[in-house]
């Protein structure tokens, strides 16, 4: 490896790539944002509790983007800073194009999925959503849910969250028992 001259500007701002790499640069950028973007949606909305799918896109791509040229000598600054601007760039045209496309806005978001109606599970959901029952218990559990007969409605919310629609009291309905069984756990005893 040559040695690094410090304070070389040239190398600093351009790297030692041709110009023409910057419009690489752009190519790459929209790749990876739009790959991202379906890997994200179809992680489904468990993974990504509190933030969208494009927020969570922005906060790894600015910190990769940065990341190299902070410690590597030989990545041009000037690369990072056309990542960051396309990065903001796309974020905003996204942003746009999700206020005047419903189908852009339910692919990146989605909808809140029923879970439970009437004091019933529905797998197909927990299956396509990526969700499975012993967490929706443990989610109604945190609501102070005893008895899937309980619940007349259970979402999962966009934010990754379940909320819970209750019968009124004295109208629960015959449900299963949701409570966990005591078990003898002898992983930590001697």
């Amino acid at each position: 490896m040559d040695p690094v001259v410090p304070l070389e500007w040239g190398r600093i701002l351009l790297g030692e790539q041709p110009p023409t790499f910057l419009l690489e640069i752009i190519a790459r950028v929209f790749i990876i944002y739009v790959v991202s973007l379906i890997v994200l949606r179809a992680g489904g909305k468990r993974e990504r509790k509190q933030i969208t799918p494009l927020e969570l896109l922005l906060f790894v791509a600015l910190g990769s983007a940065v990341g190299d040229v902070l410690f590597y000598p030989s990545v041009a600054k000037i690369y990072a800073v056309l990542i960051l601007f396309l990065i903001i760039v796309l974020q905003w045209l996204v942003e746009r194009l999700k206020r005047k496309s419903g189908f852009l806005e339910n692919f990146i978001n989605s909808k809140p999925k029923m879970l439970i109606k009437f004091g019933k599970v529905l797998p197909d959901a927990l299956d396509k959503e990526n969700f499975m029952e012993e967490e929706l218990f443990s989610a109604l559990r945190e609501k102070g849910i005893s008895n899937l007969g309980q619940v007349e409605y259970a979402f999962l919310e966009l934010s990754g969250t379940v909320s819970v629609f209750k019968y009124e009291k004295g109208k629960e309905i015959a449900g299963k028992n949701i409570l966990p069984l005591e078990q003898n756990d002898d992983f930590m005893s001697s």
